[in-house]
């Protein structure tokens, strides 16, 4: 597969859809910070429009606010029309990211993101040698002697925005296949994810353990790896489709009734293959179509379902943050708020601003640090404001965003997955295969 192969076609129709009427730049995080009409979504539109209509060149304008853009999707949600941003925003970027000079910096990252997310046993090795380095107390003292600050770039908040790492990856820890209990009603697949996979895997624990309870017959296709989502946001669509390749190889979708997915970012990406992959030839095309047709995030499966009530009393009060790509790109909202009140003795509080974006967005707190934090303080002064003990977060890198703001900020406030607390409510923790 080529660059050229998978670069994503774009319409004068799709060009012209945006009517201009400004709906979506109240709930755009870019424009609420800068007030730069360039930095909105409509703004956005117009600089596409004409570096595809030959006006405009990749000028550092146009690459900084292509670059600049979250991808929430928020402007979807709110516009009128329907125009379908991400994949205009997907267009600008596959377009700089192969015609334009990246820094030495910038390689390196790439070619790490490569080396990592393409090789699933190399990311599993640098996931032992970080839990070794959290639990053995090395990172508390590397942290506490300041020698971070001496290093060139923010070395000490990434490192403190670095995620726990689980001590086994949920590949390691789940058979290929998982009995339903009692009679089986479903048979579904479960993605293990890459991030999700080791530093999320009591997540994916429970989500396998919670199907099975509800007659779901589990299978953890070998060979899976990343959803190709982290290349795809940045424009290389032609790792996303190798990545892709892989698991519709892993995957044979023909055997499950759903692909279920425990990450909101994963998920969107993987229901849009069929959109992402469709100037790609008709046989990846069609394998595309396939599997997109089968992905369900885990709370949109559940509440599809015949679901047996929790008994288990959990007396916890929680707030729910809408995971940009499960909320706008999904719109799955209301899903994972009904399994919460599900659960007895659970008091669940709006969060207010629950959809406005936390500002981890991919690697966007990597690579665009100021924004992402400043959108990152806006989030926790909400969820301060809930006094809730619990937040419940179904997507990685916000979970991993907001753990960080809340412990900046040192409240004591867990972050949880929504099917983690189901989990507890069901009282599944002991169960073995």
């Amino acid at each position: 597969m080529t660059q050229k192969a998978t670069t994503p076609a774009i319409s004068d129709e799709q060009l012209l859809q945006c009517m201009h009427c400004g709906m979506c730049l109240p709930t755009c995080p870019t424009y609420s910070l800068t007030l730069r009409e360039r930095s909105s979504p409509r703004g956005r539109i117009r600089l596409i429009k004409k570096f595809s209509g030959g006006e405009l060149g990749l000028s550092e304008t146009f690459v900084e606010e292509m670059n600049f853009c979250l991808n929430c999707r928020a402007c979807e949600t709110a516009c009128p029309a329907g125009v379908d941003y991400h994949h205009l925003l997907e267009f600008a970027r596959v377009a700089v990211r192969s015609n334009t000079k990246r820094s030495v910096l910038q390689k390196l990252g790439k070619a790490l993101l490569d080396k990592l997310f393409t090789r699933p046993h190399l990311l599993k090795k640098l996931a032992r040698v970080l839990y070794f380095y959290q639990k053995s107390g090395l990172e508390r003292l590397v942290l506490a002697s300041g020698i971070l600050r001496l290093l060139p770039g923010n070395l000490e908040r990434t490192a403190r925005l670095s995620p726990r790492i689980s001590p086994r990856p949920a590949s390691e820890i789940l058979p290929e296949k998982i009995p339903a209990k009692g009679e089986k009603m479903y048979t579904v697949a479960l993605l293990t994810g890459c991030v999700q996979d080791v530093s999320f895997a009591e997540v994916t624990r429970h989500a396998a353990e919670v199907l099975a309870w509800n007659g779901c017959e589990v299978h953890v296709p070998r060979g899976q790896v990343c959803c190709g989502s982290l290349h795809g946001h940045i424009g290389d669509l032609e790792t996303a489709g190798a990545l892709f390749s892989r698991n519709a190889a892993a995957f044979d979708v023909s055997r499950f009734d759903a692909i279920i997915v425990t990450a909101a970012g994963c998920g969107s990406f993987m229901k849009e293959y069929r959109d992402t992959f469709a100037a790609a030839g008709e046989n990846l095309r069609q394998r595309a179509e396939a599997f997109s047709a089968k992905v369900r995030d885990i709370h949109e499966f559940l509440a599809e379902i015949p679901l047996k009530k929790p008994q288990r009393h959990l007396p916890l009060t929680v707030t729910y943050h809408d995971a940009c790509h499960l909320a706008h790109a999904q719109k799955i909202t209301r899903q994972p708020r009904q399994l919460l009140e599900m659960i007895p003795g659970l008091t669940l509080v709006p969060l207010p601003e629950s959809t406005w974006c936390c500002g981890s967005a991919g690697t966007y707190n990597l690579t665009h640090p100021e924004p992402a934090f400043a959108l990152l303080e806006r989030k926790i002064s909400n969820i301060a404001g809930t006094c809730a003990t619990v937040v419940a977060s179904a997507n990685p890198g916000c979970s991993i965003q907001i753990a960080y703001g809340l412990k900046e900020k040192g409240m004591q406030t867990e972050v949880v997955h929504p099917i983690s607390l189901l989990w507890q409510a069901y009282g599944l923790g002991e169960e073995k295969w």
